[in-house]
């Protein structure tokens, strides 16, 4: 199979599996030049190394990929697996096929622009839209927080809707309201508010992943779209969010800011009915205190 490596176009790869001390691991015994492509790592750092050697944040992933591979291995004659790798900083479909004497083949492809285009042609496509309407070019962001808004949003969520309905895609979303905000803005001032809409707009950018989606949903709301993911990561992912706004220090006599959310998985209702639905998880979070989430 070595012989026809090189013809193929997605990262091919013979691995070994290990398993020592409770824990899988994957050695690559044998690569073609396109798994340097997938994972920005030469030739020599990746053949004869273990997975976690190559890459040590996988101990920081949500996903424990040599247990997902190896079990699929194991498991199945040939399993197709598509999901985002931090490690790679990509979105990639794993084939894996070929298990014998705990050594299996495996094929990567990188999804990730294929993922991103749906919204690509559609930011592009409201641009268009928006400068025949003289309006101005960037009519997709939100100009003072710089990431997407409400419009841009509904739009992504109905292409996420439809994912959902074509190819069984998940998706959940998360909405994000600032607590108190407009007692807030009336003790400090509109520029410092302004200021920690801009903060809080970076924390959730800097969470988010190439394939989700961030943007403002009113005042002090905002809201991110995380596709590809069901709700018990989901959930994993905003309590990161949750996290970093706690360490947000606003170094105005010591005060922090607190933030009430939802977050809640598509399930195929009608757009409207999924937004009430969150909404409605909001108002309960908000109802029992500052800074609650629920799912």
């Amino acid at each position: 199979m070595k012989e026809f490596a090189d013809y193929i176009s997605d990262a091919f790869v013979h691995c070994r599996m290990t398993y020592n001390d409770g824990k899988f691991d994957i050695e690559a015994l044998y690569a073609n030049k396109q798994l340097e492509h997938i994972t920005n790592k030469t030739m020599d750092q990746l053949i004869g190394k273990k997975m976690t050697e190559v890459f040590p944040n996988l101990a920081d992933s949500i996903f424990d990929w040599p247990k997902i591979l190896c079990e699929a291995a194991m498991t199945s004659e040939h399993s197709v697996i598509e999901q985002y790798v931090n490690a790679f900083d990509k979105f990639v479909k794993f084939n894996i096929f070929g298990f014998k004497d705990d050594t299996f083949y495996m094929t990567i492809q990188d999804l990730t622009h294929k993922r991103e285009i749906r919204r690509l042609i559609l930011e592009k496509d409201r641009q268009i839209e928006h400068l025949e309407n003289e309006i101005k070019s960037r009519a997709n962001i939100e100009p003072l927080t710089n990431i997407y808004n409400f419009q841009f949003i509904t739009d992504c969520m109905k292409h996420s809707i439809q994912s959902y309905k074509e190819e069984g895609t998940a998706f959940c979303v998360f909405l994000i309201d600032i607590d108190d905000f407009k007692e807030f803005n009336r003790k400090y001032g509109i520029e410092t508010g302004d200021m920690v809409l801009q903060d809080v707009a970076l924390i959730l950018t800097l969470a988010a992943r190439k394939i989700d989606v961030v943007g403002r949903y009113g005042n002090d709301k905002f809201i991110m779209i995380l596709n590809n993911v069901e709700l018990d990561i989901a959930k994993i992912i905003v309590e990161k969010v949750k996290m970093e706004i706690g360490r947000y220090d606003l170094n105005i006599s010591n005060n922090t800011i607190h933030a009430s959310g939802a977050v809640v998985e598509y399930r195929g209702e009608t757009l409207e009915e999924f937004v009430e639905k969150a909404e409605e998880l909001l108002k309960k979070a908000q109802a029992m205190g500052k800074g609650k989430i629920l799912s």
